[in-house]
């Protein structure tokens, strides 16, 4: 079995491939309880670690770009 060091090695993870809820609400610039609500939205791409709402990143980058390409209304004005 390899040691851990290398098993290390070989695996290709860049260091923010993932971001959090508030991470989102972040870059985003909204209020932290709109970024939870973004995640109950259908098609929106996040998964659950237990109670962790897990964002990836490159996902949640393109589900943007097709809501800004789609000038989607999200939540009513």
């Amino acid at each position: 079995m390899e040691n851990m060091d290398t098993l290390h090695e070989n695996i290709d993870i860049e260091p923010a491939s993932y971001v959090s809820v508030d991470e989102v609400a972040k870059i985003l610039s909204i209020a932290r309880v709109t970024a939870y609500q973004l995640t109950k939205t259908e098609g929106f791409p996040c998964f659950y670690i237990g109670k962790r709402i897990i964002i990836p990143l490159r996902s949640f980058n393109k589900w943007a770009e097709e809501q800004a390409s789609s000038q989607a209304i999200l939540f009513g004005q």
